[in-house]
């Protein structure tokens, strides 16, 4: 099988690295060694490394009277060398941007294909010779056939390892991928053959029969037209998201990952058209298999989506939960029905339909303080006098004055998301009626965000005034000069993410830890204070959820008209909900005295 074993060899060395050498009728390196009948191989050793090597010049046997598979192997071992010595063109790792399957049979059907064509052309004009040369490559199928079958593989395991670096795979030796690529350049070298042998033996329409080359053709078909990728889709989806301000920016970079992990699963360059549900059940499962944050997970964050699944089953690690995976199909979901509405995709359908768990909802992660909870709480140092700033969890004088101590407060009594009470500017603490309340502002210029994407107004509850959040209020309006703009907790900034709740709540978790009322993932933090509000709303307000939603500023149309003010009839009504909070059980009297002995 020397002819074949040539052409393998070529085909090696169109999917290796090139060292840009020009093409020259006598062939770099190829050594007609006198008083031998096979051709030799001879390169000199660059100078710094022969103390390396331990000699001069690299010669050997090729094995070969052959004059062109002499030339394909001196190819294939030039580029061996430079590889090892550092001499070949860089090629930089990058992220691929094709599927492995189709470039298997792109490497071991077509370009094999393509060798075995140009062979062709250089056997004898005599139907005799033809006619031998024909059989010979018959007969290089059979012993073609049985080696895959024996699993001697050596061949395209080392074509595999070269596709692998040229076009960036994170494809791993040893690993499910890595066979399986393998195999499909294997088996579509063989349908290369097979289909060769076919079409010079009568069958002029010969086409591949192995499910291999069938299923890259099909997929190859269905690449995606310039700028029709799934991510390039994506950013059209995104980009009419963000102007009719029905996501926030960084709502859609999150989406992108999604997307973009998606797109990985299937293929980057798949036209939208193509992506079929098998293929989207078969991601939710594989997304089944994986635990939260699986690409930071030092036993799995270099390898690919599936080799990570793999990986994760046989180590038993925890697995995704449906509602997580239910979050991913909610993602890649509307960017199919965006689609389907523009005339261009019209009548697209959607793979996801049909394909969300059912039936699950997420367990509640931030359950309700209870009385105990918060008496804990409010009579730990941070409330009474801690050792330090960094110790706060320890006893000692100095008391809180800023976002530590009332962050959490006003979180409570007013049953707003910690981030929207980190944000507030001074001038967000105002009076109307003769009723102070707290205006929740939603104003993406300013950075102000609310869950809703709505104004809404939080009245000050009686008990949160008598501790002294108004005089706090004060102090911060005279240090800032009377500037309104300012904001009323400046020592917060925003995070990588722009978030601002970013600090504060990471610091209430470790602050609940060391005092003893969160213990782990028990779900317990700032948004506590928010379901504890709504219980007490429930049970002491006797107020139904329809009510509770318009204090809580849940997506209802009802919540307020704008911001610029609220009407003395909504005033009142809502100063009378949250007054009737009474916080049965919960001790805030130390509090209070505090306040007048400190003079606050």
């Amino acid at each position: 099988m020397s002819n074949l074993l040539s052409i393998l060899l070529s085909i090696l060395v169109c999917a290796t690295y090139v060292t840009g050498m020009k093409s020259t009728r006598k062939t770099p390196y190829l050594w007609e060694r006198p008083n031998t009948d096979s051709f030799w191989f001879s390169r000199a050793v660059p100078k710094r490394l022969r103390d390396v090597e331990g000699r001069s010049v690299v010669q050997f046997s090729l094995g070969t009277t052959d004059r062109d598979e002499a030339k394909a192997m001196v190819r294939y071992h030039a580029a061996e060398l430079d590889l090892k010595w550092g001499l070949a063109a860089h090629v930089g790792r990058k992220v691929a941007t094709s599927d492995p399957s189709v470039h298997a049979v792109t490497v071991g059907y077509d370009r094999m294909l393509a060798a075995l064509e140009a062979n062709r052309k250089t056997w004898p004009d005599d139907d005799e010779s033809y006619v031998e040369q024909l059989s010979k490559r018959q007969n290089d199928a059979r012993k073609l056939s049985r080696r895959i079958a024996d699993g001697s593989l050596g061949h395209w395991e080392e074509m595999a390892d070269r596709v692998i670096a040229r076009e960036g795979y994170a494809i791993q030796r040893g690993s499910p991928e890595h066979s399986s690529l393998v195999q499909s350049l294997a088996h579509a070298s063989l349908d290369a053959l097979d289909t060769f042998n076919r079409k010079h033996g009568g069958e002029l329409d010969a086409a591949p029969r192995t499910s291999v080359v069938q299923e890259a053709k099909a997929k190859a078909a269905d690449r995606a037209a310039p700028s029709e990728d799934i991510m390039s889709l994506f950013e059209r989806w995104a980009t009419d998201a963000l102007a009719k301000g029905k996501k926030r920016a960084d709502t859609v970079n999150q989406d992108r990952k999604k997307v973009e992990q998606f797109a990985s699963f299937i293929g980057v360059d798949r036209s939208i058209r193509s992506v079929t549900p098998l293929e989207v059940a078969e991601y939710r499962d594989t997304l089944r298999d994986l635990p939260p944050k699986w690409a930071s997970n030092r036993h799995l964050k270099n390898l690919s989506i599936r080799e990570a699944a793999v990986k994760a089953r046989e180590l038993q690690l925890p697995q995704a939960a449906f509602t997580s995976i239910n979050s991913h199909l909610s993602t890649i979901s509307p960017l199919f029905k965006f689609l389907a509405a523009q005339p261009k995709w019209a009548g697209l359908r959607n793979p996801c339909d049909g394909l969300f768990h059912s039936g699950v909802r997420g367990k509640n992660r931030r359950p309700s303080f209870s009385t105990d909870h918060l008496n804990a709480i409010l009579k730990s140092p941070l409330f009474t006098g801690f050792l330090r700033d960094g110790k706060e969890h320890l006893p000692g004088n100095p008391h809180a004055d800023d976002w530590r101590k009332w962050v959490p407060l006003v979180c409570l009594f007013s049953g707003a998301r910690i981030g929207e009470i980190a944000q507030l500017r001074i001038g967000d603490v105002m009076q109307e009626h003769g009723m102070w309340f707290i205006r929740i502002r939603e104003n993406e210029a300013e950075g102000l965000q609310t869950k809703s994407r709505q104004d809404r107004p939080a009245l000050v509850h009686a008990t949160l005034e008598a501790i002294g959040f108004l005089s706090f209020h004060a102090r911060r309006l005279d240090r800032a000069g009377g500037n309104l703009s300012a904001p009323l907790f400046p020592e917060l900034e925003p995070n990588a993410r722009g978030q601002i709740s970013g600090e504060p709540s990471r610091w209430w978790r470790d602050y609940l830890t060391n005092i003893g009322v969160k213990d782990g993932a028990d779900g317990f933090g700032a948004h506590s204070f928010r379901h504890t509000l709504a219980d007490r709303l429930r049970v002491e307000a006797e107020l139904f959820d329809s009510s509770i939603a318009i204090i809580l500023g849940h997506s209802v149309p009802s919540t307020t008209a704008g911001y610029g003010a609220i009407a003395q009839g909504t005033a009142n009504m809502m100063k009378g909900w949250i007054d009737a909070v009474r916080f049965d059980g919960v001790e805030f009297g130390h509090l209070t005295t505090d306040n007048r002995e400190m003079g606050m």
